[in-house]
């Protein structure tokens, strides 16, 4: 079903997700008891979701082939996996073919509220993409997506400036962005917002819709199961998915949960100050690193702001310290691990 706006395009429902699916990574750290009922993952989970990372529509045939079971352990294994979390099944959108001009960064201080207060409130905003408390220099991180000039000046200087208990704010808004493909297959999601899109860069109609909605739902199942569902041919179905795909709109992925991609428990947000002359050369340097996931080139506090995944915070020191900071034409970094997250999307990245 397509949810028409008369300003802000059209939007996607995103699945409802087990609360277990929408915990931030920190809550799961590697060294923390299971949850009771749960199964630790062994080699074959970790082949079966590394397979299906790169390619999450093989089919179970070649997923028993190359792991050496049966189909049905395949297929029960999947069940397992998916009813956990471990691994999601879903479609990503990019926010620029979307129409999203502006990708804006956050960072505030509080004042008289707790942190968690002021970051839940500016989670319920509908642009904010992610919000979190974090710790250091600042209380709160939200990213935002923005579709116009007029949608920026309304966020920055009417509804931030509404939020109680915001002492101090500092945005950075992006000029290049790009997400890694670790950070394609990184899921994590909390109070996940529609997936929206104000005014795509090519053509689309209610079934292209419907068809990102289903993907997005469940992007394992077959393209004649869409058709099913939808009334249309097959042929339709898969003629009308490569042409998404093929545009950079919509692409079909398998995503895991950071302990299952031995991204471990820690996530943070790093804003550095650069040698603008040097940017080519730290863009491909950053976007290199195993540990980045996002990584943009602003205007504002910053010149270039990334996220970062590591095992633990002693990881993350070893990364900003050894890895980022001696990177030629790095100035200064302000690491900002998140340790609360109140909104988070999976759903919109980055596919060029």
């Amino acid at each position: 079903m397509v949810t028409t706006h008369r300003t802000d395009g059209v939007s996607i429902r995103p699945p409802q997700l087990p609360d277990r699916v929408q915990a931030l990574p920190q809550d799961r750290a590697p060294d923390k008891t299971p949850e009771a009922g749960t199964i630790k993952a062994d080699s074959v989970d970790e082949l079966l979701i590394r397979s299906l990372l790169d390619d999450c529509r093989v089919s179970n045939r070649e997923l028993a082939q190359a792991a050496g079971i049966s189909e049905s352990a395949v297929s029960t294994r999947l069940k397992r996996l998916t009813a956990t979390g471990r691994l999601v099944f879903t479609a990503l959108i990019d926010w620029e073919t979307a129409g999203f001009d502006w990708f804006v960064i956050a960072r505030f201080r509080t004042g008289e509220l707790p942190p968690v207060d002021v970051a839940t409130a500016i989670g319920e905003l509908a642009n904010c993409e992610a919000a979190a408390v974090v710790m250091g220099a600042y209380d709160v991180l939200a990213y935002f997506l923005v579709e116009d000039r007029a949608a920026l000046h309304e966020l920055v200087n009417v509804q931030l400036s509404a939020i109680p208990g915001v002492a101090d704010v500092a945005i950075d808004l992006s000029t290049e962005t790009a997400v890694t493909v670790r950070g394609r297959q990184f899921f994590m999601a909390r109070n996940v917002p529609p997936v929206r899109l104000p005014a795509p860069q090519i053509d689309v109609d209610s079934l292209d819709i419907d068809i990102m909605q289903a993907l997005v739902s469940d992007s394992r199942q077959s393209s004649r199961a869409i058709a099913r569902s939808l009334g249309v041919a097959e042929g339709t179905v898969r003629s009308r998915m490569t042409r998404l795909d093929n545009a950079g709109l919509c692409r079909v992925a398998a995503m895991a949960e950071p302990i299952s991609l031995g991204m471990a428990g820690v996530v943070a947000n790093v804003a550095l100050t650069v040698d603008r002359s040097e940017l080519g050369h730290i863009r491909d340097t950053l976007l290199a690193l195993d540990a980045t996931v996002f990584f943009a080139v602003t205007v504002g506090a910053a010149d270039v702001v990334i996220t970062i995944t590591a095992r633990d915070q002693r990881d993350l020191l070893e990364i900003v310290t050894r890895q980022i900071r001696s990177i030629r034409g790095v100035t200064t970094t302000d690491t900002l691990p998140m340790m609360d997250v109140v909104r988070f999307s999976p759903y919109m990245k980055r596919l060029r």
